[in-house]
Parts: C-alpha cells; structure tokens; sequence
C-alpha cells in the first residue's frame, strides 16, 4: 500500500514537472507582432526564428529564451539587481547587500536611461516576448525551480537586459582583484620582493599585433630571462589566527548566501583562468579562398549554460550564433556578410581608491578639501523577515565597497569555523560600467547588422566595457582585429594597486581615443591570433594594463597555424581541440633537473614525466603528477613567507607564478626563496622541488591508489557545471547539476584551469565554441557546453556535453532546407488581433 502511494506520488510529481517543458510545436496567438513568426527547433534543438521584421525576430527570441531559459533569466535578474533575499532568505543578504552596494541596478537604470530611442525599441520588442511567454504561464507551467522555492517571476523591462549585460562585464573585468592581491603582497613582503612574485609580461613577448614575435613551437623561450559547496571546499579552520588579507576578507565576504551567486561574483577575481582564445585567417591560407574564423570564449561553468545558440532571420537581417538568454543580441557569430568572435582583453578598467574619511563617514579628503559622500538608501526585501535597510556611501571615485565587506565580514565572524577578518580601510570602487552613459549593448545591436569593416568598427565606437579582442572577417575576404572599449587615462600611475584617493594624482582624465586603440585589418601574415596575451608591443604608448596571461595557447595557436595553407574547418576544430602543454615544456625541465627523488614512487614519478611529451590529455598520468607538483610549489616555496591566505590568493595566478618559479629555479640570485625561514636549516631550491615532488606523489597515491600506471588526469580533473541556484541542495543535485571528466590545463588551447580552492575541478570552461567559414559553402559549426534547454526534464538538457568535451560541432544551419530536414517542432506564434 505505502509503495503504490509513493509510486502514485512520483509518478504525479513528474508529471506536473513535464508541464512546465516547453511548447515546441503549434501555434500560439499572441499579443505585440506584426505578422506571424515561426520558432523551428532543428535537429539539436537550436531555435530558428522567422519573422518579416527585425523586431518581430527579437521578440521571438525573447519568446524562445523565456521557453528555454527562464529560471536562468531570472536568476541572474536578481543577482544583477542584489534580490536574492527575496527568493532565498537572509542567507544570501551578504551578496545583496554587495550587489546593493556597487550598484549594478542603479547603472543599469541610469544606462536605460540613456540609450536612444531606435535601441530601446529593439530592447522592448525582445522583452515583449519575454512577457508574451510570461502571460500565459504561471504555477506548474513555470520552470520546477520556481515551483520550489514558490513564487513567480515578474515581468521583464529594459534595464532588466542592461543589468544582466553589466553582471557579465563583472565578470570579465576583474583587475580589481588583483590589486588586491598586489596590494596583500606588498604589505607583506614589501615592494621589491612583491615585484620578485608578480613579474610583468616579457617585454619580447607575443603580441597580438607583432605575430612575428613567436617562433619556437616548445614555448620554452616565452618566460626566459623574466626579470562553498565542493567536493574539496577550503578548510577555514585550518587557519586559526594567521593574518588576514584584504582579498580574503572581500573574498570571504561573498561567500555566503547562494554558492551559484558567489561562484559568479568571485568567478573573474578568483583566478586567471576567465579567458578566451579566437584567430581569424584570410583566404590565401584556406581551401575555400574565403576567410575562417574561429572562437572559444572561457566563462565560468553553470547549468544551464551561459550560452544559449540561436538563429534570427527576418528581410535584410539574418544571424546566428551565441546569445545570453536576457539579451536580445547575437554576441558571438555571424550575419550573411560579416562573422566576428570576441576574447578578453585584461584591460584595466577598474581602479580601488583609498579614501580619508571625516569623523563621522559622512565626507572624504580630496586634495586638502572635505568632499561630502553620497547617501543613495537601499531596501533590501527579505523572505520571511523584515527588509533591511541600507545606506550606501558613493564618493568622487564609486561606491565605498568597504562599507559592505566589513558588514559582511562582521556578520560571517558569527558563523562557526570561520576567522575574524580585520576591518578593511575605506575603499571605494571605479569601474567604467558604472557610468551612466555605459552604450556596450547599443555596440552589439549595431554590430549584429554591421555588413562591413567599417560599419564593424562604427558599431565598436559604442562599445565601453569590458573591453575585448574582436577578430572579424567578411564575406568578401577581409580579416580585421579591434580592441575596443573605455580604457582610462590616469593623471599618474598604473592602477595596479589600490590609489590613495586623497591626493587626486591617480584620478581617470579620459579615454584612450578610439582610433588609437589596438587594431589590425589585413595584415600581411594573412592571420590574427589572441588569446589573452598583450594585445599590442611593449613600446605602445598607452597603458592597457597588466594582467596579460602568460601567451602559451596564442603561442600554440601560431605554431599551429604557422605555414599552413588550403586551411578547413576540420583543421580549425582539431586546434580548438589540441592539449600540448607549454607550461609543461616551459617548467618540467627545470624541475626534473631540481628533482633529488628519496624513494622508489618518487623515482617512478620522475621517470614518468621524464618519457611525456607533455600532452595534457585526459588519460595522461604524468599530467596529473605535473599538476600536482606545480600545485605544491607555491605553499613549500613562498609560503612560509606570504602565510595561508595571501598564499591561497596568490597560488591562482598561474602566469605570475610561472614567471617567478622559472626566475627563482634559474637564478641563483633568486634561491633564497626556496629557504624555509621557519626552519633552522637552510634549504635549496633542490628540497623545496624535491619536497613538493613527495607531497605531489603523496596526495595522488592517497587519491588514485598505489599503481601509478593506472592513474588518469581526468580520475581527478571533472569540469563541474553547477545548477544555478539550487546546486547547493544535496538531494536535488544529481538532478540538476552535471560534471565530466575532462583533460587540458590553464595553457592548452583546449583549456582546463584548475581551481585552486577545489582541486582539481575544473570551473572555467570553454562554453561556446565556433568555427565560421565565409565561403558561399558555409561550412560553419558551433556548440556550447552543456544543451539547449534548462529543463532538467529535457532531453536537450545535457545531450551537447558529451560533444563538448570531445570538441565535436553541431552544424550551424542558416538555409530553410537544412533546418527543416530532421527539425523536432515548429511553433508558429500569431497576432492576437
């Protein structure tokens, strides 16, 4: 009896979650179009949308991401906005009150408010098909997660697209984080050894202009001569009493509430791994004759994923590729005559100011001169108790985020198994996202109808932040490169740590002129490669920033690109897919040659890595002992010196600390790092490697077993995509989250960066890959990470993961005929009068 009720109440239960999937087939009359629009899903469930005008084409696409990818859109609604209290409870007050506190919502409304009128009727024709989905579905025909956490979403508006559209150029403009860590640094071991850890980009290095810079394919010159919720969370209570940084406090501060939430928040400033990789050859290189281009941009990982792929065609527009569900613009791909992809430039674009505060917090020194702060209130709705209210400070230079890491910080010291951080000194925040006149979506809509170079290039005039590496091509044999964005001109200095904002010496004094930013257009290599590297040479003379990854994967690319002719997609896609290590070739010579091995599995070990050649693959032993070591080579080398925290800050930035291993392992001068100043004796560079070799073998054979033969890199590198919002239920987590194991590292062009709090999980991935043929064949492919749809229910949940990790496209379709031959619906929405 009690079987059958429980068989009766889950078959129930399941039934009711199938009524929220989504309506594929038929016709739906609704209200706000001018003649009918046809949604076809093709054969891998990519929407195709068919309207007789441009406006009509987005608000299908606003109709499709509201079928697909509603709860997502909502959830990074209410991150943007800092509601989550309202959905999830005080837990999550610390994020709101962050979010409340730098003001996404507030730019987003003041940008809203800015933008002409032909951009915001594109923006509302999207949002009404957000809202034509929303009238008709309510309770059980929503999304299970809001079934779950009860209650239903409210209707869209234009600044609910803007917020979203700043929430990602957080996430891609994270130089604030570190000048955090520059800053612990300094204050920890002074300048000069700061600069020993932290050294710049070689000043020979790969430039995304000067491409002749590159030369040998091992990539062991690049760094020569350079003068809460996871499988392993970070055990806090290991560190007891040890000094605090001001990166961990800001750190610490986010991580309560919702992980997914956290996950995003910290996700840029966490680690270099946020990324991108695009390259774009001309058609004296491929088969065609016609120009390919190819993209992967890096992202954090999430279910549902952050991409979502669809075609828009109407007369006179026609576009497919990558869109954010919450954004009515392709951000990645192509129209009939132009393709483009978009990696991250690292420029500086965010500035810390430290502020002198009069007695009362109420005005700031500027220049001899108390200045009066802003107090903009907030009210912060939570569920089940009473909204709290918040008074937030903005100075001349943004919002104090102090004032919302020492609340947090404060109320976190309460949790248990948590350090008491220290107060950290009045911060306030510059970001070119926070201006009122921030036009990046107008940028992209343009963009989407740009025919050519120089409408290309007109659209990226509007483009403020964050900035990115754009490569172009055109269908009539074209390649180009621009950087665009708002980069700021300082009075002195080089934002590389927080400024004291008293002085007014380190104020923003303008833009660098578009014109001058770094750009290419058919460049006589007849290529364009970024990936992250210094987008021009050293002797460029504005200041971009610093925070330019070590070039392994632009290096790899052009030695994969090198020479080559009669080029095709399949050769695009086996680059895209390519694990050599140059990290590997760059350290794994110096440390074998440090390596003094004390027992027989040590021994093992270094016979092993002795005979790899160095291919990050998934099956690969020696790579996973690679990993390991390099990853005990911070806290055995500088961490007697930095302590646990600034250490654990410090450890994620895998260019800089290349750099400085490589310096310290071959500079004498440099040795004394290797000294564990706790201990009496005086070790050499010999035990310190020697001694992160016991502890690599050590922890692997803990975690794999004593035979080293069978040990698999992917036994221990899963790239995790968390659910967004809920990953954090247990019971509900085999539902709705998903993990893979996967192979790369933080240089292959296939990237695979670890997170270095949850080793070795993976939790930046390549989310949207494309591969764009220009020639009247059309050989175009793409796939994102994870699947088309956010029902867990879906069939198309999940099914592109498997390809993802095997980098295996789904064909981008933009004939009629193709997208009808095995297509699985077409809804057919009508006017309602």
């Amino acid at each position: 009896m009690v079987a059958g009720l429980l068989t009766v109440a889950v078959i129930g239960t399941y039934m009711s979650v199938r009524r929220s999937l989504p309506t594929i087939n038929g016709t739906t009359t609704v209200p706000g179009i001018s003649a009918p629009i046809d949604i076809i899903r093709d054969a891998d469930a990519i929407p195709h949308i068919f309207a007789t005008t441009k406006a009509d084409a987005l608000f299908g696409l606003g109709y499709a991401h509201a079928q697909d990818r509603l709860w997502q859109m909502e959830f990074q609604r209410r991150i943007g906005y800092g509601r989550l209290c309202e959905i999830f409870g005080a837990a999550a007050l610390p994020q709101d009150r962050f979010l409340r506190t730098v003001g996404f919502g507030r730019a987003a409304k003041a940008a809203w408010d800015r933008t002409p009128e032909w951009a915001k009727q594109q923006v509302n024709a999207y949002v009404s098909g957000v809202n034509a989905f929303l009238a008709t579905h309510h309770g059980t025909a929503l999304p299970l997660e809001f079934s779950l956490l009860r209650f239903e979403p409210e209707a869209w508006s234009g600044p609910d697209v803007i917020v979203w559209v700043k929430m990602m150029a957080w996430d891609l403009s994270a130089n604030y984080a570190v000048e955090l860590v520059r800053y612990d640094v300094v204050r920890t071991v002074g300048q000069e050894r700061m600069a020993q850890l932290m050294p710049p980009y070689a000043t020979a290095g790969l430039s995304i202009m000067s491409p002749a810079a590159a030369s040998e394919a091992d990539g062991s010159h690049i760094s020569a001569g350079l003068a809460t919720n996871s499988t392993h969370p970070t055990d806090w209570t290991l560190l007891g009493d040890q000094a605090h940084s001001t990166s961990a406090a800001w750190a610490s501060a986010l991580r309560g509430g919702v992980p997914q939430a956290a996950d995003f928040l910290l996700g840029g400033g966490a680690t270099e791994s946020l990324g991108s990789n695009n390259w774009v050859v001309d058609g004296t290189r491929t088969a065609s004759g016609k120009p390919l281009l190819a993209n992967d941009p890096h992202l954090g990982t999430r279910v549902p994923s952050t991409w979502y792929l669809a075609h828009l065609s109407a007369p006179d527009f026609d576009i497919i590729g990558a869109t954010l569900p919450g954004a009515p613009a392709v951000a990645l791909g192509r129209n009939r005559f132009i393709a483009w992809g978009a990696t991250n430039v690292a420029a500086d674009v965010e500035d810390l100011y430290l502020e002198h505060l009069n007695a009362d917090g109420t005005a700031t020194e500027f220049q001899g001169a108390m200045t009066p702060v802003t107090i903009v209130p907030e009210t912060i709705g939570i569920r089940g108790e009473a909204p709290v209210q918040l008074s937030v400070r903005v100075t001349r230079h943004g919002p104090l985020v102090s004032d919302a890491i020492n609340a947090n910080s404060q109320s976190a010291a309460a949790r248990p198994g948590l350090p008491k951080a220290d107060p950290v000194e009045p911060l306030a925040f510059r970001w070119t996202a926070l201006d009122a006149d921030d036009s990046t979506l107008v940028a992209f809509l343009k963009l989407n109808e740009a025919h050519n170079w120089p409408e290309f290039t007109e659209a990226l005039r509007s483009f403020v932040v964050p900035s990115q590496n754009f490569v172009y091509a055109d269908v009539d044999g074209h390649i180009g490169y621009y950087a665009p964005g708002r980069i700021p001109v300082r009075a002195s200095g080089d934002g590389s740590r927080p400024a004291e904002g008293w002085t007014g010496q380190a104020e923003w004094t303008g833009w660098v002129p578009f014109d001058e930013l770094p750009h290419l257009f058919d460049p006589p290599s007849h290529e364009i490669v970024t990936a992250n590297n210094r987008p021009a040479p050293s002797d460029y003379p504005h200041h971009l920033g610093l925070e330019w990854a070590e070039p392994y994967r632009a290096q790899r690319i052009t030695d994969l690109l090198q020479d080559a002719t009669k080029l095709t997609p399949a050769d695009f896609a086996r680059i895209q897919a390519d694990t050599v290590s140059l990290h590997a070739k760059t350290m794994l010579p110096l440390l074998l040659a440090h390596a003094r091995p004390h027992d027989k599995p040590e021994r093992d070990a270094v016979e092993q890595l002795r005979r790899w050649n160095a291919v990050a693959s998934a099956d690969s032993a020696a790579q996973a002992l690679f990993e390991q070591w390099f990853y005990d080579l911070v806290p055995t080398i500088v961490g007697d010196d930095l302590g646990p925290l600034v250490t654990r800050d410090y450890r994620s930035r895998f260019s800089y600390v290349t750099r400085f291993l490589v310096r310290t392992l071959t500079d004498p001068q440099a040795a004394s790092w290797c000294d564990d100043v706790k201990s009496p004796a005086v070790e050499t560079c010999d035990d310190a490697v020697t001694t992160a070799l016991g502890h690599a073998v050590a922890e692997l054979t803990r975690r794999l077993g004593g035979d080293m033969g069978r040990w698999r890199w992917d036994a221990v590198h899963p790239a995790v995509f968390p659910h967004a919002g809920l990953d954090s239920l247990a019971t509900l987590r085999p539902l709705l989250s998903r993990s893979v194991p996967n192979g790369g590292d933080w240089s292959t062009v296939n990237v695979g960066p670890i997170d270095v709090d949850r080793p070795f999980e993976q939790h930046s991935v390549p989310g949207y890959r494309e591969i764009i043929d220009l020639s009247p064949a059309n050989d175009s492919r793409f796939l994102t990470d994870v699947g088309q749809s956010g029902h867990p229910l879906s069939s198309h949940y999940d099914d592109f993961l498997t390809d993802w990790r095997a980098v295996k496209h789904r064909k981008m379709r933009m004939e009629r005929s193709d997208i009808d031959r095995g297509a699985l619906g077409l809804l057919r929405l009508v006017p309602r009068n």
